[in-house]
């Protein structure tokens, strides 16, 4: 089980609550990941390395949305795949690596598993579940091997008296905060970086 960073999550998490205070349309919700409150982590101890990071692939059972209530849709006002994509880029860089596909160092490939959100009625709460997982692989460039195969789970849970898109959304930030924290402080991600050979010293 790895040691979790309480500190760093805790501002992870309060950056995306106050970012979810703009009221927002059950159409779309626009759930983002905070850069502000990204900070540096375990993954940053590894040596700088060039990674590549391959679009986001799309594993979900259902593509067309998140959840539903009531017999509605809930969508997001921006395509998944974009949101982990840019919470990706995000931990990279600001953890010290350059993202970029010229003389890397290795390759980094992410699938979203899941990125849903259930509503639970009750007699006069409701409660919203967030679940957000991402499959991530590390290869190498030169010899197309797997370094890695990873998945990570960020689970949110809020009970309210009223319902609201924006209490939804805050689910799902905080949810997708969970997930890349887990990405970030992984000791066996940050092993294989610190291993790997780089472009410039085979």
């Amino acid at each position: 089980m790895r040691r979790q960073h309480p500190a760093r999550i805790a501002v992870l998490v309060l950056g995306v609550l106050t970012a979810s205070g703009c009221g927002v349309k059950t159409a779309g919700l626009d759930v983002r990941y905070p850069e502000a409150s990204v900070a540096r982590s375990l993954l940053a101890s590894a040596p700088p390395r060039r990674v590549e990071v391959l679009p986001v692939a799309d594993r979900r059972a259902d593509t067309r949305r998140i959840g539903t209530r009531e017999g509605s849709d809930i969508v997001t006002s921006r395509p998944v795949t974009d949101i982990v994509g840019e919470a990706l880029l995000l931990e990279v860089k600001k953890n010290g690596h350059t993202v970029t596909g010229d003389r890397k160092d290795v390759i980094l490939a992410g699938a979203v598993e899941e990125f849903r959100l259930d509503v639970v009625g009750g007699y006069s709460s409701r409660q919203y579940v967030g679940r957000v997982a991402l499959a991530v692989t590390l290869a190498d460039p030169r010899s197309g091997e797997t370094l890695l195969i990873r998945r990570y789970v960020g689970i949110s849970r809020r009970v309210v008296d009223k319902d609201s898109d924006n209490s939804w959304r805050g689910v799902m930030d905080v949810a997708l905060a969970r997930t890349m924290h887990d990405f970030a402080t992984d000791p066996e991600l940050a092993s294989v970086m610190a291993r790997l050979l780089t472009a410039f010293n085979p």
